[in-house]
């Protein structure tokens, strides 16, 4: 049976005995462990992994730190040759991170052509790579990135604009790419008995540069708005409370279990975006609606399944960079209980039919099956 190496971007092993005790979604495991209970043999690892401190590799990883706050996407070919060892005793390797995907192929195109790898990169931004590049060094990282895609033997994204997209961009054959789809754990993120149509807040959640949290700090609303981000400074007033977590660092932040208390007990959870590809937001869309809550989200271009989101159907949807329209979103809902009721029961069914870990798992579990 042929071996698979998994990358993800860590976390993991702090979390697998909050997932025992029911106190963490399985959502962050992404069906490896479904993967492997099925029969695939598959060794999951985290990319980030301490330099070995030599001098050659403290100057490397300068470089590489440098090029790196330069760009938004991280090109680490050190990251790649610490785990050499591991990747030769593999037949496929998996990244499901854009950094260490996109170091995958550079490594493997510009210093270890030889190899015969096998290489599947996954990516949540490609198509958005160059947002805060200038004219200049866009150019080189476009051609960078082109070489280094090419080395890519399979691309996954999260999003199908964000694969067409990429697609045109870097000129990649089309039967190269694939679609990952996403699921959150419905058992975790489940709905409150109570009824949360007078609560006083709204919440709001996330940490990707592609969140629009200065559209929403306009937002004038007699509830209060919580957002939890990392993006900006603490803050406690009467219309905004900020509070500052990072998902991979999780004794710095919010529990999964204090997050989702605060989906369920809010009115609603507002998502606003930029107008990018990425598949921003994905996360915090499904695992709000789970817990059946009204999601007001931004209408992007890179809305990762637009067939599944019905306004004032099982969600409310504004454009960018619009708090006027967030504005009318809130006073819809607060105005019309029976509406209010029907999006939050439509969002629940929502995920469970088509979002759930089960589904994803399964397709998963397809798209795996091709290594084999």
């Amino acid at each position: 049976m042929k071996k698979i190496l998994v990358f993800d971007k860590g976390g993991r092993k702090k979390r697998l005995n909050l997932i025992k005790k029911e106190k963490a979604p399985k959502d962050f495991l992404q069906g490896i462990n479904f993967l492997k209970s099925k029969g695939l043999n598959i060794e999951h690892l985290s990319s980030i992994k301490s330099y070995k401190q030599t001098f050659l590799s403290k100057i490397g990883n300068l470089i590489e730190e440098f090029f790196c706050k330069i760009s938004n996407i991280g090109i680490r070919p050190l990251s790649v040759f610490q785990f050499e060892k591991k990747i030769k005793a593999s037949d496929y390797v998996v990244s499901l991170t854009d950094g260490f995907s996109i170091s995958l192929g550079f490594y493997y195109y510009f210093i270890n052509k030889k190899s015969s790898i096998k290489l599947a990169g996954g990516f949540h931004r490609l198509s958005d790579f160059d947002r805060k590049l200038s004219p200049l060094i866009k150019s080189i990282y476009h051609i960078i990135l082109r070489k280094s895609l090419s080395r890519l033997d399979y691309i996954f994204f999260y999003g199908k604009a964000d694969q067409i997209n990429s697609i045109k961009n870097f000129k990649i054959p089309e039967f190269k790419t694939h679609i990952i789809k996403f699921g959150v754990d419905t058992k975790f993120w489940e709905p409150t008995n109570k009824s949360t149509f007078n609560s006083d807040y709204l919440f709001s959640i996330g940490q990707d540069p592609a969140r629009d949290f200065d559209t929403l700090l306009k937002v004038n609303t007699t509830k209060k708005i919580h957002i939890h981000t990392n993006l900006l400074k603490k803050r406690d007033d009467q219309k905004f409370k900020i509070t500052n977590g990072n998902y991979y660092k999780y004794s710095n932040s919010y529990t999964d279990l204090k997050i989702r208390e605060l989906y369920q007990n809010s009115f609603a959870v507002i998502i606003p975006l930029k107008d990018v590809f990425q598949p921003s937001g994905y996360s915090v869309t499904l695992q709000s609606m789970s817990c059946g809550k009204p999601v007001i989200l931004t209408l992007t271009k890179g809305l990762w399944a637009p067939s599944y989101f019905k306004n004032n159907k099982n969600c409310i949807l504004v454009c960018p960079y619009k708090e006027k329209e967030i504005e009318e979103a809130i006073e819809k809902l607060s105005n019309d209980k029976n509406l209010y009721s029907q999006i939050s029961r439509n969002s629940r069914l929502t995920i469970e039919k088509y979002f759930s870990t089960e589904v994803a798992n399964m397709a998963t579990l397809k798209l795996f099956k091709m290594f084999n």
